[in-house]
């Protein structure tokens, strides 16, 4: 059955006032016209984004106007004139113009006393400089070229219109159709896109086509009798969109940076208007009312943003100048070692997030705001790398004195007479302590070799053993050989192949008769332990195959399984003491907000902290297993086992 609607598009507007959604407010009030919604940025601040979009090459023009001769004004012009964004430096050809109008004038006034202190007629007096003709041409060129631009958008916006209207007119067309279907739905669907893909239409139009668009969309609705599930479904998608809309519309309502709130503000209305079609007749007022009300809580904001934005901005570059002068006090207290450079570097990461988090300053402090700001960033940065560089060469130096120590040990060792270098080796022990810091993971190797080397040193001494017997000098060189052939054989890199490689090699080693603490045995475990790097495990996995790599060649010895259970309890205890004092320090930050960046390193650092403190917790789980079975396999026992210390302690 065919209908045709009751009242006019321009009548309809009227009566769906007290519906809420279809109401458009005013820019003034609440967001902007609809067409202007689906083609345009936001339009409170569209003078702003076109100075954001030029602005560093619209200060640098600026800047050079007042160093600019005559002659020069014509190539600046000709250069805008090719630029591909030229629409958008209007602001920068009118100050151009302004500009050489101004000292033009000061030349011809110059030129004129000149000719008539030198005896001419103030009526035969004639000034016209090639400059002049070619920045005059120019200009005539832009002002032309500004024309043709606008007669083109003109004639777009009117075919824009034109071409609405038709799909208006194919939508009154499936309205009036006899059936509707999921055919004619699907074909009503593409006429929305095509509606919101076309550009916009003559400012005169906006609101009028926009309102008669709406007008027969909502009767298409009203006219789906004969498939209410995809009508229903389209309502029910169109409800959860608009609600997220306005979840999102009452978040920004509660934002501090009112000029961002606007702009996601005119999205939010976009989206809205342009991409969802209605909800259910009974949800329509309630959810555009809703949003109206956070609509007009931002557009109050920012009428109080406006009326207060000298003192706001007054008060940001307060902030900025603040952040500015602890950098600068940084800078002149500057960190004397690696923690201090540490606590440096987090500090001045948080004052750049707050030096950008700041709203807008005054226009005229802006350049000296970034141009110190990016100095003051850029002498940190170099007297940090400055740091670093000589800490390396320093490192190196301490390396190379480690290094030479272990050399001097090996030495006597080697010397047959080796008890007489007691007092020496004690003195190369204290050396040791003396030397620098180096990273972590390099000195854990070297005082590993060195302290292996210092130990059978001072257990010769302790057994009176003078030398090696042959049947210790041949059991020493087979296991040496046995690690080097290790060190030879490719191993395979897939997990299941290399446990049962590694598992062999442990084997034929326990055979050998080894000494826990021996260079071989570290040296093996080494290697052993490095394979699975070469897995396609996790980090986590291979980290708990390494560790079990790393027991099973200690795990017949019980004071190396005590010795590592030792270690691994003390770094779990350093690990809950710190988490301890992280923990107090986060009450110190009790009332600030959690994206604070103190509070955000702090908690960072204790969720690390705690995964580490989980980790040790299973290795030393693991080491009282490999215990357990010992104290199985042993009819003594041990006396003090790790097992029994726990218990102890529990």
């Amino acid at each position: 059955m065919q209908m045709e609607p009751t009242m006019s598009p321009e009548e309809n507007l009227n009566s769906t006032e007290n519906q809420g959604e279809e109401k458009t407010p005013s820019v003034e009030e609440n967001t902007i016209p609809p067409e202007k919604e689906a083609n345009t940025t936001a339009v409170p601040n569209a003078e702003e984004e076109k100075k954001e979009v030029v602005k560093e090459t619209e200060s640098e023009i600026v800047l050079k106007l007042d160093e600019l001769s005559l002659e020069e004004y014509p190539a600046l012009l000709d250069k805008i004139l090719k630029n591909e964004q030229w629409m958008k430096f209007g602001t920068q050809v009118r100050e151009l113009q302004a500009s050489f109008e101004k000292k033009f004038q000061l030349k011809v006034h110059e030129k004129k006393e000149a000719f008539i202190a030198e005896g001419g007629n103030e009526i035969d007096f004639y000034f016209a400089p090639e400059y002049k003709k070619n920045f005059s041409f120019l200009l005539k060129e832009y002002k032309n070229k500004k024309g043709q631009h606008f007669r083109e958008i003109e004639a777009n916006q009117k075919a824009n219109l034109s071409r609405k209207k038709e799909i208006i007119e194919e939508i009154k067309k499936l309205i009036d159709q006899s059936e509707h279907n999921s055919t004619s739905y699907k074909q009503f669907k593409s006429l929305q896109e095509a509606f919101h893909n076309t550009g916009q239409v003559p400012r005169a139009d906006s609101n009028n086509i926009w309102q008669t668009y709406k007008f027969h969309v909502e009767r298409f609705y009203d006219f789906l009798h004969l498939n209410r599930d995809l009508r229903d479904a389209d309502f029910k998608h169109n409800y959860a969109e608009k609600l997220k809309i306005i979840e999102r519309a009452e978040e920004l309502a509660q934002h501090t940076d009112v000029i961002a709130s606007i702009r996601e503000l005119n999205n939010l209305h976009r989206l809205w208007k342009n991409d969802l079609g209605p909800v259910a007749r009974e949800h329509r007022d309630d959810l555009w009312n809703r949003f109206q009300a956070a609509t007009k809580t931002i557009h109050h904001l920012k009428n109080e943003y406006n009326k207060n934005i000298d003192s706001i901005q007054d008060n940001n570059l307060a902030i900025k100048d603040g952040v500015l002068n602890e950098i600068t006090k940084l800078l002149e207290n500057k960190p004397e070692n690696h923690n201090a450079w540490q606590n440096a570097i987090k500090k001045v990461n948080a004052l750049k997030e707050k030096f950008h988090a700041v709203g807008r300053v005054p226009k005229s402090e802006n350049k000296r705001l970034w141009n110190s700001f990016r100095e003051l960033s850029r002498q940190f940065n170099q007297d940090k790398n400055y740091f670093y560089k000589q800490q390396k060469a320093e490192e190196k130096g301490f390396v190379d004195a480690k290094r030479a120590l272990i050399d001097e040990v090996k030495t006597i060792l080697d010397d047959p007479n080796y008890r007489d270098y007691i007092n020496r080796m004690k003195a190369v022990q204290n050396d040791w302590k003396k030397t620098g810091r180096i990273s972590r993971k390099l000195s854990n190797k070297l005082w590993e070799e060195f302290k292996t080397l210092t130990n059978l040193y001072f257990d010769r001494l302790k057994n009176k053993v003078e030398a090696l017997s042959a049947e210790d000098q041949a059991k020493l060189a087979s296991q040496t050989n046995f690690v080097e052939e290790v060190l030879k054989t490719e191993a395979p890199t897939t997990p299941k192949k290399l446990e049962t490689f590694i598992e062999e090699q442990v084997e034929q080693w326990q055979g050998l008769n080894p000494n826990a603490s021996s260079p071989a045995q570290r040296k093996l475990i080494n290697h052993l332990v490095g394979l699975w790097d070469a897995t396609s495990l996790s980090t986590k996995e291979k980290a708990a195959y390494k560790f079990s790599t790393q027991l099973s060649l200690i795990k017949n010895d019980a004071d190396a399984l005590n010795k590592e259970h030792a270690a691994q309890k003390k770094k779990i205890d350093e690990i809950s003491t710190e988490l301890i004092q992280l923990q107090n320090n986060l009450q110190f930050f009790s009332n600030s907000s959690s994206d604070n960046p103190m509070v955000v390193e702090v908690n960072k650092k204790i969720e690390q902290l705690s995964k580490q403190k989980e980790v040790l917790s299973e290795k030393t789980n693991a080491i009282k297993s490999f215990v357990r079975n010992l104290n199985k396999q042993s009819d003594e026992g041990v006396t003090e086992t790790t097992e029994d210390t726990e218990a102890g302690e529990d």
